[in-house]
Formats: structure tokens, sequence, C-alpha cells
């Protein structure tokens, strides 16, 4: 196994760290996935991050509606329509400024961040309990090995859970940031694997 991180072994941890971030009211997770994509070049990796309307297709059950709002060169920015489900279930409309970076030929960075999360039955209604305030990502991939490294790095921030609603509520918060990130990664691989010539 490879020394820099990009290059770890596949697979998906929390980073511990952000247990301890002093965030009264609030909940931080950081998760980290990483995997590599056998046969993938960048060029492919790219087009199937830049096809924000099929994300709905790339990403389900997790985003069940994805479209982009707006182009500017190498930033976008695009909705997703995210679904959970645990003891309750949560439909968030959620929107994100995304940037495209190439520090050379072989390494890509991409940055999404948030920029609105919300309750879809409330949109507009100023009614939103605040179950998840923002999702920020952060990837890095790298062409070596005859395919394609890729690391996630996923950054939440929501509301910490009063007791009364514990019993709905902790299995959302607590499973959704890591169930998103094996969905995000295994929906990434499938896709580009996809655009991979036949035989």
């Amino acid at each position: 196994m490879a020394s820099d991180p990009i290059r770890a072994e596949a697979g998906v941890r929390a980073v511990d760290a952000a247990h301890n971030v002093n965030a009264p009211g609030a909940m931080i997770q950081d998760w980290v996935g990483t995997t590599f994509l056998p046969g993938a070049t960048l060029a492919q990796v790219q087009s199937v991050l830049r096809d924000y309307a099929d994300y709905k297709n790339f990403y389900r059950p997790k985003v069940i509606e994805s479209r982009e709002l707006a182009h500017h060169g190498d930033e976008y920015d695009v909705l997703l329509r995210l679904y959970e489900k645990h003891v309750l279930t949560v439909v968030l409309d959620s929107t994100y400024h995304i940037r495209y970076e190439m520090p050379d030929p072989k390494r890509l960075i991409v940055t999404s961040r948030s920029t609105r999360i919300g309750e879809a039955n409330n949109a507009g209604k100023g009614e939103d309990s605040g179950f998840l305030w923002r999702l920020n990502s952060y990837w890095r991939f790298e062409a070596a090995d005859g395919g394609v490294y890729a690391r996630c790095e996923a950054i939440s921030l929501s509301r910490d859970v009063p007791a009364v609603l514990a019993w709905m509520l902790k299995g959302f918060l607590d499973g959704f940031p890591k169930e998103s990130m094996v969905n995000t990664l295994r929906g990434t691989r499938v896709a580009v694997e996809s655009l991979k010539p036949a035989g």
C-alpha cells in the first residue's frame, strides 16, 4: 500500500478529529473514502462528475432528482434532491457550488460546497427542521498504475439531537454521511466503468 493518502487501501473510514471540534448544538461528521478505478482515465471521471442531470441515475437511491442550475467555465451550481429513510423518511433539496481544478495532466481536484439544504416539503416556508445544515465534499483524483485513484472527503454539519427526538433522528444523522459516501464511491465506479470500450 502506498504512503500517499490518495492511494490508500480502498475503503471508507471516519476521521476521528471531527469529534474533537467544539460545536455547541451541532454535530460534525468527517468521512473519507478511497477507491481505485482500473482502466479509467481522468477524462472519463470528469465526464461522469460533470453529468449532473444523470446523478439521479448514478447515485440512486440517495439522489432522486438532480439538475445543473448554472455553469461558468470550471464552476457549476447544482441542485440535488436527497432521500434517506431510517425510522422516518427525509427528503432534502440541496444546492452546491462546485469547482474543478487540474494542477497537472495527471491530477484532478473537485471541491463541492453546499449553499443551501432544506426539507423538500418545506421549501420556502421557513419551517425547516434543520436535520442537515451543510455537506461539503473534497475529491482528489490521480491517474497512475493503469487507472485512476480516487479519494473523497465529506464533512457534514447537522443539528444536535434533542433527547425527545433521539429515537427518530439518531439513525438518520449517524448513518447518512457514511451511507452517502459508500453510495457515492460505488455509483462513481459503476458510471465510469460504463464508459470503457467493450471487449
